[in-house]
């Protein structure tokens, strides 16, 4: 039997029941929906397929907290979204941004340069850190962007670059030690 036809409140009803196919028809009638409200958030394509993913997840375990009384299906379905997206946008805001590399060095001495109203130790202490990071290669230079730029726990950074924990622990700690003999010469 087609639920095509069955009410929103009704195929919530069915998914509270763990009825996958209920499920599939609210993803066809709302996942456009939902992504075009991550865009309207200011979310990146990735993030709008990954907030589309988590939106359908958490109504397929919390379908059972919906009720009909209160509000429409169509409204809780959206505030789902609403929060979910909220939560992705406040995550990347709280997320360091990755590092840019340095084009040259005379651009990155001119661009950090210190100068009236800037904060000449800080600017030095960036200039110092830069020079550092240029002297990993470029795959223990990742590692520590991923770790400690981007924010990323050791197995989500792990996965992220498609590389196996232990490999990931083994450059870090590599990358980190020459950061301080580096660090530790200036």
């Amino acid at each position: 039997m087609s639920l095509e036809h069955f009410s929103d409140e009704a195929l919530l009803a069915l998914v509270a029941r763990g009825d996958e196919e209920a499920l599939r028809w609210l993803y066809r009638r709302y996942a456009g929906s939902v992504l075009a409200l991550a865009k309207r958030m200011g979310l990146d394509a990735a993030a709008r397929e990954d907030c589309v993913q988590e939106v359908f997840q958490r109504i397929w375990r919390g379908a059972a907290s919906f009720d009909p009384r209160k509000t429409q299906a169509r409204s809780w379905l959206l505030a789902v979204a609403h929060h979910m997206a909220v939560d992705l946008v406040r995550r990347d805001a709280a997320r360091p941004k990755a590092l840019e590399p340095a084009r040259d060095e005379e651009e990155l001495e001119a661009f950090d340069l210190p100068g009236p109203g800037l904060d000449e130790g800080g600017a030095l202490d960036r200039v110092r850190i830069q020079r550092a990071l240029a002297a990993l290669s470029p795959d223990e230079r990742r590692v520590i962007e991923v770790l400690y730029y981007q924010g990323y726990a050791h197995g989500e950074a792990a996965e992220r670059l498609g590389i196996p924990l232990g490999t990931l622990k083994t450059r870090a700690r590599r990358a980190l030690e020459k950061l301080r003999e580096v660090l530790g010469e200036a």
